[in-house]
């Protein structure tokens, strides 16, 4: 079967899987607990980039998904064809793109069709396409920034200067990516610093190389040019992303939090009574210490502070939460507020078991060492896979990240088009290993 015949495949069952749950869930579409649809709703009526409660400029939600949602709200679609179209597209975006990055990297049509028909009927990357959030559109333009990456990579090699117009528009991507979730800027940031590295190493090519390396920082700086430069005229401050990680650093970095759920007996997420007993003593507080409650700003660079003052109080609570913290990024089973039957947590948790063993598999199957055994003993070629190093980055970005923020399981649906990549990859080498075992074993059986 041809290759395009198999993408079209593919691409009609991930409509077909995500119509299914838009259709079933469809109150879900305009579930906005986020508040991206009531900030869609005040760009569309001519507001700007405003608060829906204040209709006052905001800077406390990224601007792209918001701005997205209005240009259709503008042109007349409801507020849940708008989700679904965006997220829709987003998801036809991921699963084409993923099966391109399966190319870059060379992975065989078995392993390629295996990652995509992962990324398909993954649970995380299914729930949220049915929801106003930015999780989908995020992950779409990321794997598309990575693939154009590494598109440009390729025809720098190959061609010259022709590969600058793909590194442009890489960075491009990376950029706007940040404006709908701004973690995007430091996987750029992350890819950007290690092929500086690289290029330090490459002769007389060396300075051409840095350039090359350095472009797709320079314009997605340029490409969120223009949301910093209304931040600063509006709030007189560098804003380049928004003014909300402040209070994202001290929510899950607080006394209180450490007291109940770190060191306490209260599971993860915060339950509701002291999660708002929290938020309104530190609404009293801010107010008694004269921090401007209109002033988004002062708000966030306030939280900051208490973020700081908490660690340096509790070091050993502030690294028991990053452990939970990266524990909750990782878990194989949603949290206890998502509202699923026994049997769909028991299916979930089993799917992402599998996709974890799949990744500590690739983990294993990369060391040198394993290769060199199996290569001696069976006397056979063991299949290498090209550098999956951007893939890790990504990952690894997001988690280091997220070790200090606010975070719960749908924090890594973003990176979940690479992880299922990366455990396709690893179940494939375990494949392989196990042929290799079984030949070994009836290589040595002696002869009666």
């Amino acid at each position: 079967m041809r290759t395009t015949t198999v993408l079209m495949i593919v691409l009609m069952l991930g409509i077909a899987v995500r119509l299914g749950g838009g259709l079933t869930r469809y109150a879900d579409l305009t579930s906005d607990h986020d508040g991206y649809l009531a900030h869609a709703d005040m760009v569309a009526h001519g507001e700007g980039f405003a608060g829906p409660h204040t209709h006052r400029p905001t800077a406390f939600r990224p601007p792209g998904y918001p701005i997205a949602l209005a240009g259709l709200l503008v042109f007349g679609l409801p507020g849940w064809a708008s989700v679904a179209f965006i997220n829709g597209l987003s998801s036809l975006a991921i699963i084409w793109f993923s099966w391109r990055l399966c190319q870059q990297l060379q992975l065989t049509p078995s392993v390629r069709l295996f990652a995509v028909g992962i990324i398909v009927f993954d649970p995380l990357l299914l729930r949220y396409t049915i929801l106003p959030m930015t999780e989908v559109p995020a992950a779409a333009i990321l794997i598309a920034a990575v693939v154009t990456l590494k598109a440009a990579e390729l025809r720098h090699q190959l061609l010259g200067s022709q590969g600058y117009v793909f590194c442009i528009l890489s960075g491009a991507l990376f950029g706007l990516g940040s404006l709908v979730r701004p973690l995007l800027l430091v996987s750029c940031a992350l890819l950007v610093l290690s092929r500086l590295r690289l290029s330090l190493k490459g002769g007389q090519n060396c300075t051409r190389n840095m350039v090359f390396a350095i472009l797709p920082m320079i314009f997605a700086a340029v490409a969120i040019s223009p949301w910093v430069i209304r931040n600063a005229i509006q709030f007189h401050k560098f804003i380049p992303a928004t003014t909300h990680g402040g209070y994202t650093l001290a929510l899950g970095n607080n006394p209180d939090f450490y007291r109940d759920v770190i060191n306490g007996n209260l599971s993860f997420p915060w339950p509701g009574p002291q999660l708002d007993a929290w938020q309104q003593r530190m609404i009293s507080e801010a107010a008694v210490q004269g921090v401007p409650m209109g002033s988004e700003p002062a708000q966030d660079a306030w939280y900051h502070q208490q973020f700081v003052l908490s660690i340096k109080a509790q070091p050993l609570s502030f690294l028991k939460s990053c452990l939970l913290r990266l524990r909750r990024f990782c878990a194989i089973t949603p949290g206890s507020d998502a509202g699923l039957p026994r049997f769909a947590t028991t299916l979930i948790g089993v799917w992402y078991s599998l996709i974890w063993i799949g990744v500590a598999a690739t983990i294993v199957s990369s060391l040198p060492a394993l290769h060199r055994i199996l290569k001696f003993r069976t006397k056979r070629h063991i299949p290498a896979h090209q550098s999956l190093a951007d893939l890790w980055i990504i990952v690894l970005s997001f988690m280091l990240l997220h070790a200090f923020y606010w975070t719960d399981t749908r924090m890594r649906t973003p990176v979940m088009p690479f992880i299922c990549i990366l455990a396709a990859v690893g179940w494939h080498s375990l494949y392989n290993y196990v042929s290799q075992w079984f030949h070994l074993q009836t290589s040595f059986k002696p002869r009666i």
